[in-house]
């Protein structure tokens, strides 16, 4: 009998996905988003003690976000986590190491705090505990040793799940935390007589992790298998803020290499979530869509190949003094500067209360449509069989009759239409002739394997 989890994962309708990014202290900008995610989809849903683990099926998120994203994904609340930050933020990065060590071991913070609150936070809990976390959750670290972004996630059908269920959780967290320069890479045993060094997933293109978890749940590689299209997929992503580079007012030619190495996890931050939102906002029709840049405008005009691809939702804050005056604060642009290190645990307060103002203006419930609302019975649902997953069906052997049909190998590469779309061809391959004179094409090596002459 499948568990609750698989159940939920499984299931037909619609699914919804929460990213969260990476981004050190300012995670805690996150949460006033999510506290507003929260309020809008317990008045839709007529449930005061709606959770986001609830409503979302898959939670995933980075570094800082993978904090959180485990924490949501157990049932806690935006609330919740908030307390936490603000218990934990000082005492996270708040040991720094001597200037030596700094050095020569490019570890800023003393790494036992951050172990110590991540072990006390998640408890006993593992990746593989079907009954404690609630939804499916997705933690992204880097392999520093083999350079690969690995996403971890708990899914029971996942190809490593086996081999990853019993890792405590608050080791998979911390694995994704270990930001370069804050601090030392995580050594796991990652397999018979292979261990694997681990930093920060924000050192790879899945800092801001939504396009990772939209593959994660579309990819025929991966367990889910969820279906594509603006009604059946919902993902929501939430940033730690955007710093403008405006306000970087320092000499690149006299910027020292301990300069430079502080700067790197921005510089990633900075480029992966524009690609992130230039590929998200080319693959949907996105209510909460921005100019990327002068030449290509919010491409409300693009789309992937003429269709979309889901429903788009991104959330995050402009860090420069102009729009936070728009909240009613007033920051210098050195202030905001300030506000924007992500290891200044001094910064959480003022911090919580952009994210909540911010949250208040951007945030709007018709963004959560009805067709994605718990409970809602998909439209036009029929049973999809995908590839590259075990169905467990009542299959029984049978042995295909022998029907001629005709073929003619072409020495050229060619095309043939059919009913489902344009079949490519290379030099070599078959175009063959069915029993109702349809035409359709066979790759050379599949027709040696399957055919002889008649």
């Amino acid at each position: 009998m499948a568990s609750p989890l698989l159940e939920k994962l499984s299931r037909p309708g619609p699914k919804r996905i929460l990213a969260l990014d990476g981004g050190g202290i300012r995670g805690v900008l996150t949460l006033g988003f999510l506290e507003r995610m929260e309020s809008i989809l317990r008045k839709q849903h007529n449930n005061p003690d709606l959770l986001l683990c609830d409503y979302f099926d898959l939670i995933g998120g980075t570094s800082t976000g993978s904090i959180i994203a485990a924490g949501l994904a157990m049932g806690m609340t935006a609330a919740e986590l908030k307390k936490a930050y603000f218990e934990l933020g000082n005492v996270i990065f708040g040991k720094k190491k001597n200037m030596l060590n700094y050095l020569s071991k490019s570890e800023k913070y003393d790494a036992k705090p951050l172990t110590d609150a991540l072990q006390k936070f998640y408890g006993d809990v593992v990746l593989g505990d079907q009954e404690k976390i609630r939804t499916g959750l997705c933690v992204v670290t880097k392999r520093a040793d083999t350079f690969s972004t690995w996403p971890i996630i708990n899914h029971p059908e996942g190809k490593y799940y086996e081999e990853n269920k019993n890792y405590p959780l608050w080791q998979v967290v911390r694995a994704s935390t270990a930001a370069p320069t804050y601090f030392l890479p995580l050594v796991l045993d990652v397999g018979p007589d292979e261990r694997g060094v681990f930093v920060d997933g924000g050192i790879s293109m899945a800092n801001n992790p939504s396009l990772q978890l939209f593959l994660i749940a579309t990819l025929k590689g991966f367990p889910f298998h969820w279906r594509m299209g603006p009604d059946h997929l919902l993902l929501a992503s939430v940033g730690t803020g955007n710093l403008s580079k405006t306000y970087r007012n320092q000499s690149f030619s006299r910027t020292s290499l301990l300069t430079w190495a502080a700067l790197l996890p921005e510089i990633f931050m900075h480029d992966t979530n524009h690609f992130n939102q230039l590929i998200l906002q080319m693959m949907s029709n996105s209510p909460t869509a921005i100019r990327i840049d002068s030449e290509i405008g919010d491409l409300h005009h693009d789309s992937l190949n003429g269709q979309h691809a889901l429903s788009y939702l991104r959330y995050n804050v402009d860090m420069n003094h102009h729009y936070l005056e728009t909240l009613g604060l007033n920051y210098t642009p050195k202030e905001v500067i300030d506000l924007a290190a992500m290891d200044n645990g001094k910064n959480i307060a003022k911090l919580a209360e952009i994210g909540e103002l911010a949250a208040d203006q951007l945030v709007l419930p018709d963004h959560f449509p009805e067709q994605f609302n718990l409970g809602q019975k998909p439209k036009d649902h029929i049973l999809r069989i995908t590839q590259n997953k075990k169905w467990d069906l009542p299959f029984e052997k049978v042995v295909k009759k022998e029907i001629p049909v005709q073929a003619v190998q072409i020495n050229e590469p060619f095309e043939v239409e059919t009913i489902e779309g344009i079949l490519h061809a290379k030099a070599g391959d078959y175009l063959m002739r069915g029993v109702r004179g349809e035409y359709y094409a066979i790759d050379q090596d599949i027709f040696k394997q399957t055919y002889e002459k008649y």
